[in-house]
C-alpha cells in the first residue's frame, strides 16, 4: 500500500492549506510551457555543435557545459524538482482534459453532478499515484515527490472548481471539499486493497466507492475491473522517460473495453 496513508496525510493538509492560498489550476499552462522549453535544451544531445568546442588542453569550458550548468542552477534538469512538479501538472491534465467522463456517466449510470466528476477523476488520479511509487517510494527519492505533486495538481484543480459552483456559498462548499477529502484517503486505502488482490476484491472496492454501493449491474462493475486493469498495465508498460521526462500517457478508451 505505497500510494495510501502517506497521502492520505498530504490531501488532508492540502485541502485545509489550498483553499485560500493554492493558485487557480487553470494559470499552469503558460508556465509549463516555459519549463517544457528549457527541459528540451537540456535534455538534447546536441545543443552545441561539437565544432564549436574549445580544444582539448586549454582548460576553458565548454559552451555545451556552460549551458548545463546554467540550467542546473536554476533547476531545469530533467530529474530536478521543479520539473517533476511540471511533469504532476501534466500527468494531471492527461486525466482532466483527455478521460472521457460523458462516457463515464453514460455507460455507469452516474449522475452529471461534480460528485460524479471527482470519482471518475480520483480513480485515474490513483492510477498515476501507483505508477509514480515505482520510480522510488522513500522520501526525497522522484516517485514520491511526483506523488504528492500530483495531489497537490488536483487539489488545485478540485478547488477551482468547486470555488465556481459554489460562488454563493463558499462556507458549505469548503465543508464539502473536506469531505471528499476524507473519501479520497479512504478511496486510496480502498483501490490499493483491490489493485493487489484478484478481481473480486477490486469489485468490491470499485462498488463501493466507485460506484457508492448502489449498482445491481454485475456487468456494469466487471466492465469496470477490466479497465482499471488494463490501464495498471498500459501504466506499468511506460519507460521512465514516457511517464516522467516528456509524459506520454495514453488513456485507453472506455468505448472499446
Amino acid at each position: 500500500m505505497q500510494c495510501t496513508r502517506a497521502v492520505a496525510r498530504l490531501a488532508g493538509g492540502i485541502v485545509r492549506k489550498t483553499w485560500v492560498t493554492q493558485p487557480s489550476y487553470k494559470q499552469t499552462p503558460a508556465i509549463l510551457g516555459a519549463f517544457e522549453q528549457s527541459c528540451r535544451l537540456c535534455s538534447s544531445t546536441g545543443v552545441v555543435d561539437s565544432s564549436n568546442k574549445t580544444k582539448p588542453g586549454t582548460g576553458a569550458p565548454t559552451e555545451d557545459g556552460i549551458l548545463k550548468r546554467v540550467l542546473n542552477k536554476v533547476g531545469f534538469t530533467p530529474n530536478s524538482k521543479a520539473r517533476l512538479k511540471v511533469t504532476s501538472h501534466l500527468l494531471y491534465e492527461s486525466v482532466a482534459d483527455k478521460i472521457n467522463y460523458v462516457a463515464f456517466f453514460r455507460d455507469f449510470n452516474l449522475p452529471n453532478t461534480f460528485n460524479s466528476w471527482f470519482l471518475v477523476t480520483e480513480l485515474h488520479v490513483w492510477l498515476l499515484l501507483m505508477r509514480s511509487m515505482a520510480e522510488g517510494s522513500e522520501t526525497g527519492e522522484d516517485g514520491r515527490f511526483l506523488r504528492n505533486c500530483i495531489v497537490e495538481a488536483m487539489w488545485g484543480d478540485v478547488n477551482t472548481r468547486a470555488k465556481k459552483l459554489g460562488a454563493h456559498n463558499p462556507s458549505r462548499t469548503r465543508q464539502q471539499i473536506e469531505t471528499l477529502s476524507e473519501q479520497f484517503q479512504a478511496a486510496l486505502i480502498t483501490y490499493d486493497e483491490g489493485i493487489m488482490s484478484d478481481d473480486r476484491v477490486l469489485a468490491c472496492a470499485l462498488w463501493r466507492r466507485f460506484f457508492e454501493m448502489n449498482c445491481d449491474d454485475y456487468a456494469q462493475i466487471e466492465r469496470l475491473v477490466k479497465y482499471v486493469r488494463q490501464q495498471a498495465v498500459m501504466l506499468d508498460s511506460l519507460s521512465r522517460d514516457q511517464f516522467i521526462i516528456k509524459p506520454k500517457v495514453a488513456w485507453l478508451d472506455l468505448d472499446k473495453v
